[in-house]
């Protein structure tokens, strides 16, 4: 497996950890403190953007990739060059 994949890998964890926290009662400030600001993948701070009407929180890895997260439906999920890979 290439280094790339094993980091994509990490990455589809960490939402899957984000998204079960979420999922036990955590509030995004909550997670963001505990889980992913200090995570060696985390290349920033959440940036919000609009998709049509829906806020959309996207934290920056430094793989590429991004966490998005939805409040109006609180889901994690994953993406790449602006394209979802994954939602969880």
């Amino acid at each position: 497996m290439r280094a790339e994949e094993q980091l994509a890998d990490t990455a589809t964890d960490l939402v899957r950890f984000c998204a079960a926290a979420r999922r036990a009662g955590a509030d995004f400030p909550t997670i963001w403190n505990t889980l992913l600001k200090g995570h060696p993948l985390v290349a920033g701070i959440p940036i919000q953007s609009l998709d049509g009407t829906r806020s959309i929180l996207e934290i920056p890895l430094v793989t590429g990739h991004r966490i998005t997260y939805e409040p109006d439906v609180r889901e994690f999920g994953l993406s790449a060059g602006g394209a979802r890979i994954s939602r969880i």
